[in-house]
């Protein structure tokens, strides 16, 4: 029996990343399942017709690290509301997407039902422009297919789904006061970097740069050089044993946060995944 499953996602100055963020994750759960954080009041909003929920929110300056503990906090506020007549929450940033692995013959709704968390992590896979290989993007078709190639990523191996109310800490990172669990068979894709032009203009957006995103941006452009230059494996070879090192304990102070990669593993993405997101 599937269980009832929300989304949910902030964004400021990202319409590319959303509209696709809808498209996704309404085609999987239902779009009336779906909860989108409007983070201001002169930010455009979802067609009507989509039929998702909007909560706008006056936009307030912070930091980078204010606004992600901020942020976390409004997500992890929300999903308890939704507890109250959901079974699972899912939260993503708006150009992630959390994706169970074609080989399952499962759909993501199913998958998840099947689950019983309290938490799971998938596995991150921050995706990049193979400059060498790959062309300019074109965003009226699937990222992945035109984007083949990722960097194996702690940062992205989030605790993005929840089956009961909990506190995320920032950006999904973690769960509060619990471990966590890198599911064998999902993933996360970051397509942050899908798009040098795009990344160019998020360098250029005045609220990121003053709230001190710019090393943030730095590392976007060089997830791109390390995509492009680090020789790559096929995925399939690597993802158990990437999954296993990221499950090694960690010291005290980050216990529940996946272990770093002691080695840039940049990957292939197989082709089964061609055209899903």
């Amino acid at each position: 029996m599937l269980k009832r499953i929300a989304a949910i996602t902030s964004v400021r100055n990202g319409a590319h990343f959303l509209d696709r963020w809808i498209a996704y994750y309404g085609a999987r759960l239902g779009h009336d399942n779906l909860h989108v954080i409007i983070d201001g009041l002169d930010q455009p909003l979802p067609d009507p017709k989509s039929g998702v929920h909007v909560h706008q929110h006056p936009f307030v300056a912070r930091s980078r690290v204010a606004g992600d503990k901020f942020r976390a906090a409004r997500a992890s506020d929300l999903a308890a509301k939704l507890f109250e007549t959901y079974d699972v929450v899912l939260a993503t940033d708006v150009d992630e997407f959390i994706v169970v692995d074609p080989a399952t013959g499962q759909s993501l709704a199913s998958y998840l039902s099947a689950q019983n968390g309290p938490a799971i992590s998938a596995l991150g896979v921050d995706v990049a422009c193979n400059t060498r290989v790959e062309s300019d993007l074109d965003w009226d078709q699937p990222f992945l297919g035109q984007r083949m190639f990722g960097l194996i990523s702690d940062r992205y191996t989030k605790a993005s789904v929840i089956y009961a109310p909990m506190r995320w800490g920032s950006g999904q990172h973690r769960v509060k006061g619990r471990g966590f669990t890198i599911d064998p068979n999902l993933f996360l894709f970051h397509f942050g970097s899908v798009d040098a032009q795009e990344t160019a203009a998020r360098m250029a957006d005045r609220d990121r740069s003053d709230a001190g995103w710019g090393a943030h941006q730095m590392r976007r452009n060089a997830v791109i050089d390390d995509v492009s230059t680090i020789a790559h494996v096929d995925g399939d070879s690597c993802f158990d044993a990437a999954r296993a090192a990221l499950s090694k304990p960690r010291s005290i102070i980050a216990w529940n946060k996946p272990r770093p990669m002691k080695t840039k593993i940049v990957v292939a993405i197989p082709d089964r995944f061609r055209g899903i997101v």
